[in-house]
Formats: structure tokens, C-alpha cells, sequence
């Protein structure tokens, strides 16, 4: 089995990327700002695994 060290996560709406360990989990949702509200301010973050290294 392939030990991991590092996990790149992207979102999926305006694709900033984030490394973190691969055992912090994922990165706190934050302002994306392309993913926008009803009221006009904008959503959080949607993470998804990009690439495991």
C-alpha cells in the first residue's frame, strides 16, 4: 500500500488549490468567490481531492 504524505484539494467552482498533510483532513470552507448567494455574498468553498502525493 501507497503511503500518502501530502493531499492537494481544489474547489470545485473557482479551483483554488490548497495542499495540506494527509492527516489534517480537509482545509476550512472559507469565501469562494465564484459560488455566490441569493443575497449576493458569497458561498463557501466545495473541496474535492485533486491529487494524493
Amino acid at each position: 500500500m501507497t503511503k500518502y504524505y501530502k493531499v492537494e484539494y481544489m474547489c470545485s467552482f473557482c479551483g483554488q488549490k490548497v495542499s495540506r498533510l494527509a492527516t489534517s483532513g480537509r482545509p476550512e470552507p472559507g469565501n469562494c468567490p465564484r459560488k455566490k448567494k441569493k443575497d449576493g455574498s458569497m458561498g463557501p468553498h466545495s473541496w474535492k481531492i485533486n491529487r494524493k502525493y
